[in-house]
This record gives structure tokens, C-alpha cells and sequence, in this order.
């Protein structure tokens, strides 16, 4: 444990409470991480800035501490006002993390990638939460990035890196993409596969190695643009449902694409 623990500055707490703003995140270039899970991640990852807790005992167990991880991250002490003002979690354990935002990578970088690879997009993802469980299972699946339209919520969100369970810290995140960028992509050699509940059932389709599953809005599905350049695919259902969440349906067939 660090033994840097002394009492949060009237600075950092007017930054910490400040990263609620999208616009401030970007403009500080810092995001505010909740959840063990998500924190140790943060800090396996190499972008943990500092730690703030109620007690220094609520850091007992956790991973970083263990492995010594966090001898050279700071940790502030703050009473419990903190914690019921910049998190929305119900049952909390008084402890959050400050984090860098990983640096901005350009399409290009995608566009140099020669093997195998499959890419999330994420077009209209409005829940925050689905965005991080998206990239949640992207992440443990081996997904190679995320692609992020406009109208998604901010990945980089306190809830959606909480449902990424840190999973936003090790996929390079492209933010802000538009017909251009796919289109760049599909000559690439990408192939744009679209999850829609009237497509061809998953199980009949051969995927190509290099892929990208794109997943739309919770209730208004996927931006018209974008039929003009994938084919369609579903999870086909068994029972009297007739379709699947965001969540659910990506992930299976993320699965089916990189199983």
C-alpha cells in the first residue's frame, strides 16, 4: 500500500467532482474509475493516477496491493460526502480511481492491421452500461478495438468503464466514427456485419477473419447508412421471444465470430 495517504486537496476533489462532464473528461484528459475490478485494471493497464478512499483498510485484498502495484500510486483519503456525490452506486466500498485517458489512436492504425481481427462498433449506443458490457465482452473474447459512432454514450464514463470491469483500459477505443471511416475499413479487407433480429441466423454464416460487428441503438436499431455496407445477422431464437437486448445479442455474436 502506498504510503502516501493523505487528505484529498480542495483541487483534486473539485477535479474529481468535475468528471462527471464528458466535455471536462476530454478537456482533463481524465476519467473517473469505479469498482475493484475495474480500478486494478486501470492500474495493470498503466493509466491509474491515484487512488481516493474513505479508510485505507478498503484496499485490503485487492489485486494491485498484493502484487505491489500500488507502491507508486497515491492515495488520498476523503470522508463518505465524496463518494455519495460522484458515484451512483448504491452499495460502494468508499474507494475510487482517477485515470488517464488513453491516447486518441487514428483509423490509420487500424488500416495497417494485416491479420485476423474482429472490431465492435457501436452505433447509437445510447445506455452507458450496454456500451461497457459490450466492451466487456469484446475484451474477453479477444476483440481487437472499439469503434465508437456519434450518439453513443461516452465509453469513458464512470458507469460504462464500471461495466467494462476495466476492459476499456486494454482495447484501443476509436472514437467519433462515420460512414467514411467504415467505408476506409471495408476496402481494407473488413467485413461489416450487422446485428439485426430480421438477419441471416449466425449458425449459417461463415465470418470473415476480419470483421466488424456493428450493434445500434437499444430502441431505434441501426442508423439506415449502414445496411448499404454489411449483411445482416441474428441470434436465432428458439423460443416465443422475438428478439434479443443490445447486450445480449452482441455478445453471442461476437462470440460466434471469434469462437
Amino acid at each position: 500500500m502506498s504510503d502516501n495517504f493523505t487528505p484529498l486537496s480542495r483541487e483534486r476533489l473539485r477535479i474529481i467532482r468535475s468528471l462527471a462532464s464528458r466535455k471536462i473528461r476530454r478537456r482533463k484528459g481524465l476519467c473517473l474509475v469505479e469498482g475493484q475490478r475495474a480500478i486494478e485494471e486501470s492500474a495493470k493497464s498503466g493509466y491509474l493516477e491515484y487512488l481516493v478512499a474513505e479508510d485505507p483498510t478498503v484496499l485490503a485484498g485487492m489485486e494491485i496491493v498484493q502484487a505491489g502495484a500500488a507502491a507508486q500510486i497515491p492515495v488520498f483519503s476523503a470522508d463518505s460526502a465524496l463518494f455519495e456525490d460522484a458515484s451512483d452506486v448504491v452499495h460502494h466500498r468508499n474507494l475510487l480511481g482517477v485515470a488517464k485517458l488513453p491516447a486518441d489512436p487514428g483509423i490509420s492504425q487500424l488500416l495497417k492491421i494485416d491479420g485476423p481481427a474482429v472490431l465492435l462498433f457501436l452505433d447509437g449506443v445510447q445506455d452507458p452500461g450496454n456500451v461497457g458490457a459490450l466492451i466487456r465482452t469484446a475484451w474477453a473474447l479477444g476483440g481487437m478495438g472499439i469503434l465508437v459512432g456519434k450518439g453513443s454514450a461516452d465509453p469513458f464514463g464512470p458507469k460504462a468503464i464500471r461495466a467494462s470491469a476495466g476492459g476499456i483500459f486494454h482495447l484501443p477505443v476509436f472514437k467519433e466514427i462515420v460512414r467514411e471511416d467504415l467505408m476506409l475499413l471495408a476496402e481494407a479487407g473488413f467485413c461489416v456485419y450487422l446485428a439485426d433480429a430480421r438477419g441471416r441466423p449466425f449458425d449459417e454464416v461463415t465470418f470473415n477473419s476480419r470483421s466488424i460487428l456493428a450493434v445500434g441503438n437499444e430502441g431505434c436499431g441501426l442508423s439506415p447508412w449502414i445496411g448499404e455496407l454489411g449483411m445482416p445477422v441474428s441470434v436465432p431464437l428458439r423460443g416465443e421471444a422475438d428478439s434479443l437486448n443490445a447486450v445480449v445479442a452482441g455478445s453471442i455474436l461476437l462470440w460466434a465470430m471469434l469462437s
